[in-house]
């Protein structure tokens, strides 16, 4: 089941809203496009990834998330939605 059911706005504040259990998370553009795919505690991973951050992606606007509560299960849906965006794409997301 691919990520991006519910896609919130890419704020500190938003992701501070945000549980620090483990998961499978997506970053994407203004338009919609998926910047990247990643894994592990939610609300700490993604505060990385702003522009002051130690991963930043730059050009994120937005993110989905999807819980799966483990370690090992989050690495594995996040190779899942890699490959099935590599199989619709051709190619991986801009930041992978």
């Amino acid at each position: 089941m691919p990520l991006g059911t519910k896609r919130w706005i890419f704020t500190k504040s938003v992701v501070k809203l945000e549980r620090d259990e483990y998961g499978v998370y997506e970053l994407l553009d203004a338009t919609d496009s998926i910047l990247y795919i990643g894994y592990g505690k939610i609300s700490s991973i993604l505060l990385t990834h702003f522009e002051d951050g130690s991963h930043p992606i730059s050009g994120a606007k937005k993110f989905s998330v999807e819980y799966t509560w483990s370690l090992e299960k989050s690495e594995t849906r996040s190779k899942e939605e890699l490959a099935r965006y590599h199989s619709e794409n051709g190619k991986y997301p801009k930041f992978n």
